[in-house]
């Protein structure tokens, strides 16, 4: 496979040399290694180009997950335990006004597989509807200020899912070729849907990337509301629903950037003379952040605004890397209101 001057993706760097062996090894669900790598190999520009297709697949084919979780997330695989520590909402810092001004919403989301399914591309239809309705049941619990109803987007209009996807409730229409060539969108849209709370500040994706994401949202530098209504909400999906997690890799994801915490955590910020200056994949990069187009992953600013996150998911606590984000953006904000 001919690169040019790009470095080969992850998969392709860790791709195990004894390859005819590991073709002939399976997990309980079937999947093999070639299931792993697929999309990959259709796109050579991948950074990473690895799904996990079941739970099974990171120990199955150890030999190429644990090297390629390891460089991204910068761990030691051999060595590693699974730390979790939501903390304490209340303690958060808040921001001086004139730095809060400059963050135009605030958004941290969760991914969860849960126990007795495969991902998403080893899914059936059958499959993914019976896990869509066991979701959908155990959403229908949910009380107070996490109460909502839930649609399927099969029996949603265009018009309904295009002004969702434009408020960023709603995920995009299988638009990412990475993911479709890892078989995340077969069957699209069967099985897949959205749970909104009424204030609009409480979402769950199912059967998107992930079998769920709990996502919790709005606009402004609200980061101790937005963390604590996620908390509470994580505390009520685990009393409803059982989800896979790894001793060593913590909550186990489709694919091995999300893994760990599963924890996404991320603002949009008015950064343009910062990001003018070169100096914000800068900033982003000394504290492990990950900056982005305001459209998701692939996609380019919009006037300035770029949606910054913790790039780092695994190793740390949920309560550690919540801070480190904030702390990061507090940075990037130092740079861009300096006189």
């Amino acid at each position: 496979m001919s690169h040019g001057s790009k470095k080969p993706s992850l998969t392709e760097k860790y791709l195990p040399k004894d390859l005819w062996k590991w073709l002939s090894v399976k997990t309980s669900f079937g999947t093999t290694v070639y299931d792993c790598v697929k999309s990959a190999l259709e796109h050579p520009d991948s950074n990473v180009g690895l799904y996990a297709p079941d739970p099974e697949a990171y120990d199955t084919f150890s030999e190429l997950f644990h090297p390629v979780i390891a460089e991204y997330h910068k761990v030691d695989v051999e060595n590693l335990k699974s730390v979790h520590d939501l903390g304490d909402a209340s303690k958060l810092e808040d921001l001086p006004q004139n730095y809060a001004d400059q963050i135009v919403s605030t958004r941290v989301r969760v991914g969860r597989t849960v126990k007795g399914f495969p991902m998403a591309s080893k899914l059936t239809r059958d499959t993914r509807l019976e896990l869509e309705s066991r979701v959908k049941e155990a959403l229908s619990k949910l009380d107070g200020e996490l109460a909502g109803t839930y649609k399927s987007l099969t029996e949603m209009s265009k018009a309904e899912k295009d002004a969702l996807i434009e408020e960023h409730i709603l995920y995009n229409d299988a638009d990412d070729k990475y993911l479709r060539d890892a078989g995340g969108y077969d069957d699209w849209p069967v099985g897949r849907g959205i749970f909104m709370n009424n204030d609009k500040n409480f979402i769950v994706w199912v059967n998107e990337e992930d079998h769920i994401r709990i996502i919790s949202m709005q606009k402004g530098a609200s980061l101790k509301q937005v963390w604590g209504r996620l908390v509470k909400a994580i505390h009520a999906m685990e009393t409803k629903l059982e989800f896979v997690r790894h001793d060593k890799f913590g909550y186990l994801t489709f694919c091995p950037t999300n893994i760990g915490t599963g924890l996404r955590a991320s603002v949009h910020v008015k950064v343009p003379k910062t990001a003018d200056s070169g100096k914000l994949n800068e900033i982003c990069g000394s504290m492990d952040l990950q900056p982005r187009g305001i459209h998701g992953e692939h996609t380019e600013s919009v006037g300035g605004v770029y949606d910054i996150s913790n790039k780092i998911r695994i190793g740390r606590t949920e309560w550690d890397l919540i801070n480190t984000m904030w702390v990061g953006v507090r940075k990037l904000l130092d740079s861009e209101l300096k006189k």
